[in-house]
């Protein structure tokens, strides 16, 4: 999935908003919540991308809510930055797969310009 999107981004809560799907045969991403729906039970690769314009993004993958997974990316330098986490989960049929990111300056999380996203997800193993 790319969304090659701009989206300011205020909270850790916020959802990447990838609306634009390349590749679901099983129409398992709704574009409308952001997320990602498991149809079987497995074990399943989840990539993300994120860059944005800020000088520290954290990215969060998170199933049914709850963090997984986090990717952090300071830069000294410039005001952009990028994180992909990636990771194998085991899900139920049914979990809900989101990614949210914060972006922060100076330790607050002031939001921040989302330039270039893609979001992965493939079945590896059903159980």
């Amino acid at each position: 999935m790319d969304a090659g999107i701009l989206v300011s981004v205020s909270s850790s809560a916020t959802k990447v908003p990838y609306d634009d799907v390349k590749y679901d045969p099983g129409n398992s991403y709704n574009t409308a919540t952001h997320e990602y729906t498991a149809p079987l039970r497995g074990y399943y690769f989840v990539t993300s991308h994120l860059f944005g314009r800020w000088h520290v993004a954290t990215q969060h993958i998170r199933v049914n809510g709850s963090p997984v997974l986090k990717d952090h990316m300071y830069d000294h330098d410039e005001l952009y930055v990028a994180t992909e986490p990636s990771v194998v989960l085991k899900l139920n049929a049914g979990d809900k797969l989101s990614v949210t990111p914060d972006f922060t300056v100076d330790g607050g999380i002031t939001g921040g310009n989302i330039l270039e996203t893609w979001l992965s997800v493939a079945l590896l193993y059903i159980e």
